[in-house]
């Protein structure tokens, strides 16, 4: 009797044990599909930081001389670069640089908005004046008639000039309702 009894948990366990290694099975070859997945989709090299165009390539287009084109280059004020890694220190969720979601008040939509009337960066909103920035959302339509731009050019700049501590406390204070009320 003793044997049965043995047999009969035999045969209980087995159909476990077998969902068991058939789940270990599943594990193992899922991660093994998303690794070998994620090394062939990855086969392009990360995206560089955008830079003003080589010397050679803007008098190409302008038709001028690789030295007057030097020249004009050294006129120009230097492009800002947007240290995406130290807004991510500072708790932003940047998704690349001039990523304008990242300003308190606007989202997706306004972006595109923004974008498709010809403000695609930090330092071109911080250049826009109220009336301008209201003028634009004037012509996204009723949609975005609550949104409120009165700091926007504010957070731009110190965003263009990559001082994140700073816009965090802004932002921490026109959440709040401490600092200035669609302030500049």
């Amino acid at each position: 009797m003793p044997a049965q009894a043995a047999d009969s948990e035999k045969e209980a366990m087995s159909p476990l044990a077998c969902c068991f290694w058939w789940f270990v099975l599943g594990v193992v070859l899922g991660w093994l599909l998303n690794w070998l997945l994620s090394r062939w989709l990855r086969s392009e090299p990360p995206a560089a930081p955008r830079t003003l165009a080589a010397p050679a390539e803007a008098a190409a287009e302008a038709g001028e001389t690789p030295r007057e084109a030097l020249v004009h280059a050294a006129a120009a004020p230097p492009g800002r670069i947007i240290d995406v890694g130290a807004a991510r220190a500072a708790g932003f969720n940047i998704k690349h640089d001039d990523d304008l979601t990242i300003i308190e008040g606007i989202g997706p939509k306004i972006d595109e908005l923004f974008h498709a009337n010809g403000v695609g960066t930090f330092a071109q909103v911080a250049r826009l004046s109220v009336p301008e920035m209201l003028a634009i959302l004037d012509r996204g339509g009723p949609n975005f008639q609550l949104a409120n731009p009165g700091s926007w050019a504010r957070q731009a700049a110190l965003a263009s000039e990559n001082r994140w501590a700073e816009l965090k406390r802004l932002q921490e204070e026109l959440i709040s309702g401490g600092g200035p009320a669609g302030g500049s």
